[in-house]
Protein backbone atom coordinates (compact mmCIF):
# COMPACT_ATOMS: atom_id res chain seq x y z
CA UNK A 1 0.00 0.00 0.00
CA UNK A 2 2.83 2.42 0.29
CA UNK A 3 3.68 1.75 -3.43
CA UNK A 4 1.93 5.19 -4.14
CA UNK A 5 3.60 5.35 -7.37
CA UNK A 6 2.84 1.81 -9.07
CA UNK A 7 1.21 1.79 -11.96
CA UNK A 8 1.28 -1.87 -13.28
CA UNK A 9 0.57 -5.07 -11.01
CA UNK A 10 0.75 -8.51 -12.44
CA UNK A 11 0.80 -11.20 -9.99
CA UNK A 12 -0.72 -13.78 -12.55
CA UNK A 13 -0.42 -17.62 -12.04
CA UNK A 14 0.49 -17.76 -8.58
CA UNK A 15 -0.99 -19.51 -5.61
CA UNK A 16 -2.42 -16.17 -4.11
CA UNK A 17 -6.04 -17.40 -1.81
CA UNK A 18 -6.02 -13.50 -0.15
CA UNK A 19 -5.92 -9.48 -2.19
CA UNK A 20 -4.38 -6.96 0.81
CA UNK A 21 -6.81 -4.26 1.46
CA UNK A 22 -4.03 -1.87 1.43
CA UNK A 23 -4.34 -2.32 -2.77
CA UNK A 24 -6.65 0.53 -2.13
CA UNK A 25 -3.62 2.67 -1.41
CA UNK A 26 -1.91 2.19 -4.59
CA UNK A 27 -3.49 5.32 -5.91
CA UNK A 28 -1.30 5.13 -9.38
CA UNK A 29 -2.14 2.11 -10.48
CA UNK A 30 -3.47 1.18 -14.29
CA UNK A 31 -3.50 -2.22 -14.75
CA UNK A 32 -4.16 -5.11 -12.46
CA UNK A 33 -3.20 -8.35 -12.91
CA UNK A 34 -4.89 -11.44 -11.05
CA UNK A 35 -5.08 -14.20 -13.76
CA UNK A 36 -5.01 -17.51 -12.51
CA UNK A 37 -4.76 -18.06 -8.59
CA UNK A 38 -7.08 -19.05 -5.93
CA UNK A 39 -8.83 -15.88 -5.02
CA UNK A 40 -12.22 -15.95 -3.71
CA UNK A 41 -12.80 -12.37 -3.26
CA UNK A 42 -11.72 -8.94 -3.90
CA UNK A 43 -11.30 -6.46 -1.24
CA UNK A 44 -13.45 -3.76 -1.16
CA UNK A 45 -11.21 -1.13 -1.18
CA UNK A 46 -10.29 -1.89 -4.81
CA UNK A 47 -13.09 1.13 -5.38
CA UNK A 48 -10.48 3.40 -5.00
CA UNK A 49 -7.91 2.86 -7.70
CA UNK A 50 -9.58 5.83 -9.59
CA UNK A 51 -6.76 5.97 -12.03
CA UNK A 52 -7.25 1.81 -12.97
CA UNK A 53 -7.86 0.71 -16.53
CA UNK A 54 -7.97 -3.06 -17.02
CA UNK A 55 -8.55 -5.35 -14.37
CA UNK A 56 -8.34 -9.23 -15.02
CA UNK A 57 -8.78 -11.47 -12.62
CA UNK A 58 -9.89 -14.33 -14.95
CA UNK A 59 -9.44 -17.98 -13.51
CA UNK A 60 -10.07 -17.41 -10.39
CA UNK A 61 -12.80 -18.89 -7.45
CA UNK A 62 -14.58 -15.48 -7.51
CA UNK A 63 -17.86 -16.21 -5.98
CA UNK A 64 -18.80 -12.52 -5.86
CA UNK A 65 -17.71 -8.65 -6.67
CA UNK A 66 -17.87 -5.70 -4.01
CA UNK A 67 -20.48 -3.32 -5.37
CA UNK A 68 -17.34 -0.98 -4.55
CA UNK A 69 -15.92 -2.13 -7.92
CA UNK A 70 -18.24 0.59 -9.26
CA UNK A 71 -15.62 3.08 -7.77
CA UNK A 72 -13.28 2.19 -10.43
CA UNK A 73 -14.08 5.60 -12.63
CA UNK A 74 -11.37 4.71 -15.10
CA UNK A 75 -12.24 1.42 -15.72
CA UNK A 76 -12.08 0.17 -19.32
CA UNK A 77 -11.62 -3.27 -19.06
CA UNK A 78 -13.00 -5.58 -16.82
CA UNK A 79 -12.37 -9.44 -17.14
CA UNK A 80 -13.71 -12.32 -14.50
CA UNK A 81 -14.08 -14.71 -17.39
CA UNK A 82 -13.71 -18.69 -15.54
CA UNK A 83 -14.57 -17.80 -11.67
CA UNK A 84 -17.53 -18.91 -9.82
CA UNK A 85 -20.08 -15.60 -9.68
CA UNK A 86 -23.39 -15.95 -9.38
CA UNK A 87 -24.46 -12.47 -10.04
CA UNK A 88 -22.92 -8.92 -11.29
CA UNK A 89 -23.35 -6.36 -8.76
CA UNK A 90 -25.51 -3.54 -10.26
CA UNK A 91 -23.38 -0.72 -8.80
CA UNK A 92 -21.08 -1.84 -11.81
CA UNK A 93 -22.55 0.54 -13.90
CA UNK A 94 -20.73 3.80 -11.83
CA UNK A 95 -17.77 2.94 -13.59
CA UNK A 96 -18.88 4.90 -16.82
CA UNK A 97 -15.47 4.44 -18.82
CA UNK A 98 -16.07 0.49 -19.14
CA UNK A 99 -15.94 -0.68 -22.46
CA UNK A 100 -15.32 -4.40 -22.05
CA UNK A 101 -17.17 -6.99 -19.72
CA UNK A 102 -15.97 -10.35 -19.78
CA UNK A 103 -17.84 -12.12 -17.29
CA UNK A 104 -18.10 -15.80 -19.62
CA UNK A 105 -17.61 -19.72 -17.95
CA UNK A 106 -19.32 -18.23 -14.94
CA UNK A 107 -22.68 -19.15 -13.12
CA UNK A 108 -24.64 -16.33 -14.04
CA UNK A 109 -28.56 -16.31 -14.18
CA UNK A 110 -29.11 -12.59 -15.27
CA UNK A 111 -27.19 -9.34 -15.70
CA UNK A 112 -28.26 -5.95 -13.69
CA UNK A 113 -30.63 -3.79 -15.55
CA UNK A 114 -28.20 -0.64 -15.04
CA UNK A 115 -25.61 -2.50 -17.62
CA UNK A 116 -27.80 -0.58 -20.60
CA UNK A 117 -26.78 2.95 -18.98
CA UNK A 118 -22.70 1.94 -20.12
CA UNK A 119 -21.57 2.33 -23.43
CA UNK A 120 -20.53 -1.29 -23.81
CA UNK A 121 -18.34 -2.15 -27.08
CA UNK A 122 -17.90 -6.23 -25.92
CA UNK A 123 -19.69 -8.06 -23.57
CA UNK A 124 -18.49 -11.73 -23.46
CA UNK A 125 -21.01 -14.27 -21.26
CA UNK A 126 -19.97 -17.43 -23.65
CA UNK A 127 -16.10 -18.82 -24.93
CA UNK A 128 -18.90 -19.54 -27.94
CA UNK A 129 -19.89 -16.42 -28.46
CA UNK A 130 -19.61 -14.90 -31.95
CA UNK A 131 -20.41 -11.28 -31.35
CA UNK A 132 -19.27 -8.77 -28.86
CA UNK A 133 -22.79 -7.51 -28.09
CA UNK A 134 -26.13 -9.51 -27.81
CA UNK A 135 -29.66 -8.28 -27.45
CA UNK A 136 -30.72 -8.38 -24.38
CA UNK A 137 -34.58 -8.57 -23.61
CA UNK A 138 -35.86 -6.99 -19.87
CA UNK A 139 -37.37 -9.58 -17.09
CA UNK A 140 -38.01 -9.95 -13.78
CA UNK A 141 -36.22 -12.12 -11.08
CA UNK A 142 -39.05 -14.25 -10.14
CA UNK A 143 -36.98 -14.65 -6.56
CA UNK A 144 -36.31 -10.85 -6.07
CA UNK A 145 -38.83 -9.09 -8.31
CA UNK A 146 -35.40 -6.89 -9.51
CA UNK A 147 -35.79 -5.98 -13.14
CA UNK A 148 -33.26 -7.59 -14.84
CA UNK A 149 -31.85 -8.55 -18.34
CA UNK A 150 -31.38 -11.77 -19.96
CA UNK A 151 -30.40 -13.22 -23.49
CA UNK A 152 -30.10 -16.63 -25.20
CA UNK A 153 -26.57 -16.83 -23.29
CA UNK A 154 -28.33 -16.70 -19.93
CA UNK A 155 -28.34 -18.18 -17.33
CA UNK A 156 -24.95 -19.74 -16.81
CA UNK A 157 -25.20 -22.86 -14.50
CA UNK A 158 -22.66 -25.33 -13.66
CA UNK A 159 -22.36 -28.94 -14.90
CA UNK A 160 -23.41 -31.61 -13.09
CA UNK A 161 -20.24 -33.39 -11.51
CA UNK A 162 -20.78 -36.48 -13.00
CA UNK A 163 -21.75 -35.08 -16.65
CA UNK A 164 -18.29 -32.96 -16.81
CA UNK A 165 -16.60 -35.31 -19.57
CA UNK A 166 -20.04 -35.34 -21.75
CA UNK A 167 -19.93 -31.44 -21.90
CA UNK A 168 -18.70 -28.99 -24.70
CA UNK A 169 -16.40 -26.54 -23.60
CA UNK A 170 -19.08 -23.66 -22.84
CA UNK A 171 -20.50 -21.88 -19.66
CA UNK A 172 -19.36 -22.57 -16.28
CA UNK A 173 -17.86 -25.21 -15.99
CA UNK A 174 -17.03 -27.04 -13.08
CA UNK A 175 -13.57 -28.64 -14.21
CA UNK A 176 -12.47 -25.28 -15.51
CA UNK A 177 -12.73 -23.47 -11.98
CA UNK A 178 -10.66 -27.06 -10.75
CA UNK A 179 -7.64 -25.91 -12.34
CA UNK A 180 -7.82 -28.17 -15.75
CA UNK A 181 -5.31 -26.47 -18.04
CA UNK A 182 -6.21 -24.99 -21.30
CA UNK A 183 -4.15 -27.94 -23.09
CA UNK A 184 -5.85 -30.70 -21.31
CA UNK A 185 -9.44 -28.65 -22.87
CA UNK A 186 -8.01 -28.63 -26.11
CA UNK A 187 -6.80 -31.73 -26.07
CA UNK A 188 -10.23 -33.43 -24.64
CA UNK A 189 -12.30 -30.91 -27.64
CA UNK A 190 -10.34 -32.95 -30.29
CA UNK A 191 -10.44 -36.65 -29.70
CA UNK A 192 -14.19 -36.05 -28.17
CA UNK A 193 -16.86 -37.91 -29.82
CA UNK A 194 -20.28 -37.78 -28.29
CA UNK A 195 -22.79 -40.40 -29.15
CA UNK A 196 -26.32 -39.97 -29.41
CA UNK A 197 -28.30 -43.39 -28.60
CA UNK A 198 -32.11 -44.32 -29.48
CA UNK A 199 -34.12 -46.66 -26.89
CA UNK A 200 -35.07 -49.23 -29.07
CA UNK A 201 -36.18 -52.89 -28.45
CA UNK A 202 -33.78 -55.15 -27.88
CA UNK A 203 -31.32 -55.80 -30.86
CA UNK A 204 -28.02 -57.30 -31.10
CA UNK A 205 -25.17 -54.85 -30.96
CA UNK A 206 -24.46 -54.05 -34.47
CA UNK A 207 -27.27 -52.93 -35.40
CA UNK A 208 -27.50 -50.11 -31.94
CA UNK A 209 -23.77 -49.26 -33.44
CA UNK A 210 -25.07 -48.59 -37.02
CA UNK A 211 -28.04 -46.63 -35.42
CA UNK A 212 -25.93 -44.55 -33.66
CA UNK A 213 -25.12 -40.71 -34.25
CA UNK A 214 -21.86 -39.54 -33.82
CA UNK A 215 -21.29 -36.07 -32.88
CA UNK A 216 -18.12 -33.80 -32.94
CA UNK A 217 -16.31 -30.79 -31.71
CA UNK A 218 -17.66 -28.18 -34.27
CA UNK A 219 -15.06 -26.24 -36.21
CA UNK A 220 -13.86 -22.79 -35.56
CA UNK A 221 -16.26 -19.87 -37.42
CA UNK A 222 -12.65 -19.35 -39.16
CA UNK A 223 -11.93 -22.68 -40.16
CA UNK A 224 -15.61 -23.34 -41.62
CA UNK A 225 -15.16 -20.43 -43.77
CA UNK A 226 -11.79 -21.70 -45.04
CA UNK A 227 -13.45 -24.73 -45.48
CA UNK A 228 -16.74 -23.38 -47.27
CA UNK A 229 -13.87 -21.17 -49.80
CA UNK A 230 -12.13 -24.86 -50.56
CA UNK A 231 -16.01 -26.01 -51.53
CA UNK A 232 -16.54 -23.58 -53.37
CA UNK A 233 -13.23 -24.09 -55.40
CA UNK A 234 -13.75 -27.19 -55.76
CA UNK A 235 -17.30 -26.81 -57.00
CA UNK A 236 -16.26 -24.56 -59.65
CA UNK A 237 -13.34 -26.26 -60.50
CA UNK A 238 -16.41 -29.19 -61.36
CA UNK A 239 -18.63 -26.75 -63.19
CA UNK A 240 -15.22 -25.69 -65.22
CA UNK A 241 -14.74 -29.71 -66.11
CA UNK A 242 -17.84 -30.21 -67.04
CA UNK A 243 -18.02 -26.81 -69.58
CA UNK A 244 -14.55 -28.49 -71.06
CA UNK A 245 -16.25 -32.09 -71.38
CA UNK A 246 -19.83 -30.55 -73.06
CA UNK A 247 -17.01 -28.28 -75.19
CA UNK A 248 -15.65 -31.24 -76.39
CA UNK A 249 -18.66 -33.47 -77.01
CA UNK A 250 -20.19 -30.55 -79.05
CA UNK A 251 -16.50 -30.67 -81.11
CA UNK A 252 -16.58 -34.59 -81.65
CA UNK A 253 -20.11 -34.26 -82.69
CA UNK A 254 -19.18 -31.78 -85.35
CA UNK A 255 -16.38 -33.83 -86.85
CA UNK A 256 -18.68 -36.80 -86.77
CA UNK A 257 -21.33 -35.17 -88.68
CA UNK A 258 -18.41 -33.63 -91.25
CA UNK A 259 -17.23 -37.28 -91.54
CA UNK A 260 -20.70 -38.62 -92.26
CA UNK A 261 -21.91 -35.84 -94.65
CA UNK A 262 -17.84 -35.91 -96.55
Amino acid sequence: GKLRRLSILKVDQNKLIQLTDSIGDCESLTELVLTENQLQSLPKSIGKLKKLNILNADRNKLTSLPKEIGGCCSLNVFSVRDNRLSRVPSEISQATELHVLDVAGNRLTYLPLSLTTLKLKALWLSDNQSQPLLTFQTDTDPETGEKILTCVLLPQMPSEPGCQDNLPRCGALESLVNEMSDETWNERAVNRVSAIRFLEDEKDEEDNEMRTLLRRATPHPGELKNMKKTVENLRNDMNAAKGLDSNKNEVNNAIDRVTTSV
